[in-house]
């Protein structure tokens, strides 16, 4: 355990140089905060242990663009999970708990949004980012606040949100979502996403909670989530 630790930190130590510069996306889909473990991740997150994941997992539309992909090439060529970064898993209802990272971004008086999409059909893929016209919102949330993010004055701080898996949902069925942010500091527009699936069931690892403020109170999250380590 103490080696898995020493290279835990080591690879921190390596993003942490880095990140402040870049944009964000989503590290874990379905955060359990309570036990500080993540339950379900994006598609192809290839975990904070790879020093470029700021080039290889950052996407972004820049100046408004009426036609691109909606996700990143290696998100958009398939459903791609492993045992070290597994897909999500929820039952219709649900309130999910997902994160990210505010990258310098922090803005108290006019915070950016985030907002979830997704198909009530299973068999429908977002392939373009103008389908965000036609496509139903799973939730809406700040980006980056001191209400949400966990060490407001530190610039790589992990930041939390909630939406909730849509009622309308048939179980046994995976579906497609996208966490898109409107962050738009070109003038012109400039957006970026992350795009993941969850696999609707009957019953699921429920998050008990009194709301997003008394999962704050539970403490800054235990990092090695996002190298898949779930020993601590």
């Amino acid at each position: 355990m103490l080696g898995k630790l020493t290279s835990v930190v080591c690879a921190l130590a390596a993003v942490a140089t880095t990140s402040v510069l870049a944009h964000s996306w989503v590290d874990c889909v379905k955060y359990d905060p309570i036990n500080q473990v993540c339950l379900g991740y994006p598609r192809g997150y290839p975990g904070r242990q790879n020093v470029d994941i700021n080039t290889v997992y950052t996407y972004m539309f820049d100046a408004s663009p009426a036609t691109q992909p909606m996700c990143s090439p290696k998100q958009q060529s398939g459903v791609n999970y492993s045992d070290k970064f597994p897909m999500a898993t929820a039952q219709p209802g649900e309130t999910i708990y997902t994160t990210w990272e505010q990258n310098g971004h922090l803005d108290n008086a006019k915070p950016t949004k985030i907002e979830v999409y997704y198909y009530s059909d299973s068999n429908k893929q977002f392939t373009d980012v103008s389908q965000r016209k036609d496509a139903k919102v799973a939730g809406t949330m700040n980006f980056a606040t001191d209400a949400n993010c966990y060490i407001p004055g530190y610039p790589n701080s992990v930041c939390l949100g909630s939406w909730v898996v849509p009622a309308d949902l048939v179980p046994g069925q995976v579906y497609h979502f996208v966490w898109f942010w409107y962050f738009n500091a070109n003038p012109a527009g400039q957006w970026y996403s992350t795009c993941f699936d969850v696999q609707v069931n009957t019953a699921s690892h429920v998050v008990q909670t009194a709301g997003l403020p008394a999962l704050m109170a539970k403490g800054n999250p235990n990092i090695n989530y996002v190298w898949g380590v779930t020993d601590t």
